[in-house]
């Protein structure tokens, strides 16, 4: 019955390489999944901060002002007064900038988790194909060469 155990160690050993290769998938994909939530909520995170540091500075670029027009008195420092706007306003814009792309840079990491999520699900499934057309040839094999002298019988 030795050759019959090894004919049967085969299709269970074929079925379980599939079976942990569909699992194996399912893992890598939940996973990527759960690093495409986490890269989300990073986006949602760095827009909040950023609207929030914008806000904060743009009331220290409102006392600073004020502080200038409480000072003033000559016409230099209206000139003053002006640059100090000027560099008030590109100070927030370019707080808002890096805030969105940083946003933008963690969208993009969630988009790629969700791509490698799909491509790891995929890859299990044809790992599994792979497993059960290579037993299925070796099962093939051992029955072909045991079927002659075995009373085991497919049909």
């Amino acid at each position: 019955m030795g050759p019959e155990l090894a004919l049967i160690a085969t299709v269970v050993g074929t079925a379980t390489s599939a079976v942990g290769a569909i699992k194996q998938g399912q893992a890598a994909s939940k996973a990527a999944k759960f690093n495409a939530q986490v890269a989300s909520n990073n986006a949602v995170s760095a827009r909040a901060t950023s609207v929030e540091n914008a806000n904060r500075e743009r009331r220290n670029a409102l006392r600073r002002q004020g502080t200038i027009r409480a000072n003033m008195g000559s016409g230099a420092a209206w000139d003053m007064l002006e640059d100090q706007v000027m560099e008030d306003e590109l100070r927030l814009l370019s707080i808002e900038h890096e805030g969105e792309l940083q946003a933008s840079n963690f969208e993009t990491q969630s988009t790629l988790e969700r791509s490698r999520g799909k491509t790891a699900q995929q890859e299990g499934m044809f790992s599994a194909a792979g497993a059960l057309l290579k037993g299925g040839a070796k099962t093939t094999e051992r029955y072909s060469a045991l079927a002659p002298t075995s009373k085991l019988r497919i049909f």
